[in-house]
């Protein structure tokens, strides 16, 4: 979305959003950090309904695009998500991918195709990260809705699911299937096992969420801008 990602945009002073690719509505800003030249994508306002294309398959047709285009040597999927109470989340508390990235709404109970569902895909650690900026990490699971259905917290339980979003798993699967490395950071706007809707939560503490997912998203470029490669990050 657009309110997660223009407050690091300006703290960066990167240049103004100009069109991904041909077609799309994503839209990409662009500047040097450092040693380094980042490239922060959107997938975009949809046309036809005037509001941010959010969901699995606008992550994963931008994800293409993006990795098409820039050929980058790291891919940060940096936003919002929902925690979990009882796995000590608190509005604001940020994690980075850890374990899997899993799809909880995919549900296909046909042989081979109940696990292409769930997707399960291993998330890289990078543990000099995750000292440098004190952040935990656990498994992230991606679907289409905000809100979630018993079922699926039932699967996050079983899981143990850090973090809830409407994206991660299906840039996942485009990064790996190029070959190009992820980091996830995830910030908590609203807790699923709070009684309170996730609408509301959400568009109450969109901002100052957005503005501590900023802050580390920020101390993460300026780092990597001093020259530290991705192995540098994982040990």
């Amino acid at each position: 979305m657009e309110a997660e990602g223009t407050p690091l945009a300006e703290r960066l002073n990167l240049n103004d959003p100009v069109e991904l690719h041909h077609g799309l509505p994503a839209r990409v800003r662009e500047g040097q950090v450092g040693e380094v030249n980042v490239f922060l994508v959107f997938n975009g306002r949809d046309p036809d309904h005037g509001v941010d294309r959010i969901g699995l398959e606008h992550a994963a047709v931008t994800t293409w695009a993006l990795l098409e285009k820039m050929k980058p040597q790291l891919l940060v999927n940096a936003g919002t998500c929902g925690g979990f109470l009882s796995r000590g989340a608190t509005i604001g508390t940020t994690y980075l991918a850890g374990n899997d990235y899993l799809i909880h709404d995919h549900r296909i109970p046909l042989p081979g195709f109940e696990a292409l569902g769930v997707s399960r895909i291993p998330a890289r650690r990078y543990r000099a990260i995750e000292e440098r900026l004190g952040l935990s990490t656990g498994p992230i699971s991606s679907g289409s809705s905000l809100d979630a259905t018993e079922a699926e917290r039932r699967f996050f339980e079983k899981e143990g699911v850090v973090a809830k979003d409407m994206e991660a798993a299906a840039i996942a699967r485009v990064a790996a299937d190029l070959h190009i490395p992820l980091m996830t950071m995830k910030a908590v706007t609203d807790l699923v096992d709070h009684p309170e809707p996730a609408e509301d939560a959400f568009l109450r503490n969109l901002q100052s969420t957005t503005m501590k997912l900023t802050d580390h998203m920020e101390q993460l470029v300026r780092w990597i801008g001093e020259g530290v490669t991705e192995e540098d990050l994982k040990n």
